[in-house]
């Protein structure tokens, strides 16, 4: 399972704090190679006045919307529990376009900028690409009255922005610590995992301790810059997170994308995946495997992933797109969505699946949230880049 993907006092205020009470990573692709156009774009916020959308006077039915996604199971769910049920109730076809989500917003960017209609109508993308998207002024506001039911959804899925709503989160997943329990029982003699990240620096974790580097060490710097405590923000006001990456690098012994964690870890070649995603994780545990998850007392990354309507889109198709978006936000569908994707949904009207309920690294309720981190969304537009490459120079 790959993924490519929001204060007040539900919302940090810097750029990183514990959650207040009031989550896949990037698809391969869209990495290290890819984060260099994060920097530079904190422009236009896309505050311009739009068209108007009247429910009252609904415009006419386009035969079909286009809905960015991601393959395989994502496709799949996101077909039968919304886009099929969407499409029975209105008659719109929903397409499913599967380009990466660095090639999404590169033509998006390029269609707005030129004035001209865009290649989807609905992106689906992950919580720090679509800041960007909006802070580069390609999403056009959800209007309220077409998508009453964000005012269902928890805080953690609308942005802190002001003025309208440009985008709105629809479930989070954690970057947890996951671990294979019999790695576990021959490298530190029981199969129980550490309860502290800092845990991980020991010397008998020589070489055992994988991280996800798609981009270099995403999901981890959330969790390295709260050890060191300090706010990510300027590389180099981080001194003391990249020296404990540094004291970290000869227990680092595997870099690697989701299929590639996910086989070492499986295959015993590693005891623990430092920021990894433990959906990622249960096939295996369906088929047996002894892998699993923990969620350490310091906490762990929690993102979102979104949908948002591009701007320059005809108001029939801008209309009846919002109104996906809306369909996907009803409690009746998330429920849905929830049993067929099995992560969390964010209506707060859904109750988890009886498995997730108590567990942080699929978290539902506020005491979980407040327990994880959250990254600033704006820092990490302007910041990242030369993040992802210091942590690639100190692990080299």
């Amino acid at each position: 399972m790959t993924t490519n993907g929001r204060s007040d006092p539900g919302r940090p205020t810097g750029s990183l704090r514990r959650r207040m009470p009031t989550r896949r990573a990037f698809l391969a692709g869209a990495g290290a190679s890819g984060v260099g156009t994060l920097a530079g774009c904190l422009g236009d916020d896309g505050d311009e006045d739009g068209p108007d959308l009247d429910p009252d006077d609904e415009p006419e039915k386009p035969d079909s919307i286009t809905v960015r996604a991601w393959g395989g199971v994502w496709e799949e769910s996101l077909a039968s529990s919304i886009g099929e049920p969407f499409t029975e109730e209105t008659g719109i076809d929903v397409v499913y376009d599967n380009s990466d989500i660095q090639v999404a917003q590169n033509d998006i960017r390029s269609a707005v900028d030129a004035d001209q209609e865009p290649p989807v109508n609905v992106n689906w993308t992950i919580v720090v690409f679509v800041h960007r998207e909006y802070r580069q002024g390609l999403a056009e506001p959800l209007d309220p009255d077409v998508v009453p039911h964000a005012e269902e959804m928890h805080e953690l899925a609308i942005p802190d922005v002001d003025g309208d709503l440009p985008y709105v989160g629809l479930y989070p997943y954690t970057y947890a610590l996951c671990y294979n329990e019999e790695v576990l029982e021959d490298v530190q003699g029981d199969p129980e995992p550490v309860d502290s990240w800092e845990r991980l620096w020991e010397e008998g974790y020589e070489d055992w301790i994988g991280v996800y580097n798609d981009p270099p060490g995403d999901g981890f710097l959330p969790v390295l810059a709260e050890l060191a405590d300090v706010e990510l923000g300027p590389v180099d006001e981080l001194e003391p997170a990249w020296e404990l990456l540094e004291d970290l690098e000869p227990n680092l012994g595997y870099l690697g994308s989701d299929a590639s964690i996910s086989q070492n870890l499986q295959e015993g070649e590693i005891a623990y995946a430092a920021g990894y995603l433990p959906n990622n994780l249960l096939e295996l545990q369906e088929e047996g495997r002894p892998v699993d998850w923990t969620i350490p007392d310091e906490g762990a990354t929690v993102r979102t992933d979104c949908l948002y309507t591009p701007k320059n889109q005809p108001v029939a198709e801008l209309y009846w797109s919002q109104r996906f978006i809306d369909f996907a936000l009803q409690a009746d569908n998330q429920r849905e969505w929830m049993e067929t994707l099995q992560v969390p949904m964010l209506n707060e009207n859904v109750e988890p699946l009886e498995w997730m309920a108590g567990d942080p690294a699929f978290p539902t309720a506020d005491d979980e949230f407040d327990e994880l981190l959250w990254t600033d969304l704006d820092v990490y537009t302007e910041h990242s880049p030369e993040w992802f490459d210091r942590f690639s120079q100190v692990v080299a």
